[in-house]
């Protein structure tokens, strides 16, 4: 099993997250061009990866020299069930789209509480501010998907299921009439959202803060 334990934050981690903050308050955020792009020195993060991937593959190739299929599909399987992705930000943030595609809330929240208590309580106190803009914006990119692709009903099944966490929310108050606007897109409090943009520039935001965050750690 692997444990993480943080480093001491660094002053270039402090600047992006306040860059982050910044960006995360309003819908009219400046666009990344599309790009997942890694703040500062991503080396070690890249290695890490690798270097997990490259494991992976090699023992998939002696069980299968081996012949011991039974053993690898129990290694293909747990590697799906893998929370952590190898600590492959890209594919973490693969399965948080993949259940916001498929409208499985239940999942999304699941897998966020887990990245939540596998890392973002070992921020410091100054970060969870950050923490809770991007749970927000996860939240929101999930609500608008529902509307984009016209399944109205679990757009009502999120705000019914997450009232009682929302409602004192200052950040939630306007959303919760969003299930009962004819034409919400072209709502003027709304209409940003719904923007390619805004989602392009969560997913960047989001992208960023994890791969800062695991150059941040060490595996013991």
């Amino acid at each position: 099993m692997y444990f993480l334990c943080f480093l001491e934050p660094s002053h270039q981690f402090l600047t992006i997250v306040s860059r982050w903050r910044s960006r995360l308050d309003g819908p009219r955020a400046s666009h990344d061009q599309n790009k997942y792009q890694l703040r500062g020195s991503g080396e070690e993060l890249l290695q890490m990866a690798s270097a997990v991937e490259r494991t992976d593959e090699h023992v998939r190739e002696y069980l299968i020299y081996r012949g011991f299929t039974n053993t690898l599909k129990h290694l293909d399987n747990e590697m799906k069930a893998d929370k952590e992705k190898g600590f492959r930000v890209d594919k973490i943030i693969e399965q948080l789209q993949q259940f916001v595609q498929s409208f499985d809330l239940c999942s999304l929240k699941e897998y966020w509480l887990y990245l939540d208590r596998r890392l973002f309580c070992r921020l410091e106190d100054v970060y969870k501010s950050t923490v809770n803009k991007l749970r927000t914006s996860l939240y929101r990119y999930y609500v608008i998907n529902t509307i984009q692709r016209g399944n109205l009903e679990k757009t009502q099944e999120f705000f019914q299921k997450q009232a009682l966490e929302l409602q004192g929310q200052p950040e939630w108050r306007d959303w919760f009439v969003l299930p009962f606007l004819p034409s919400p897109e072209q709502n003027p409090a709304f209409l940003p959202y719904f923007s390619r943009q805004w989602a392009d520039t969560f997913l960047v935001s989001l992208h960023n803060f994890l791969s800062v965050l695991f150059q941040c750690v060490h595996i013991l």
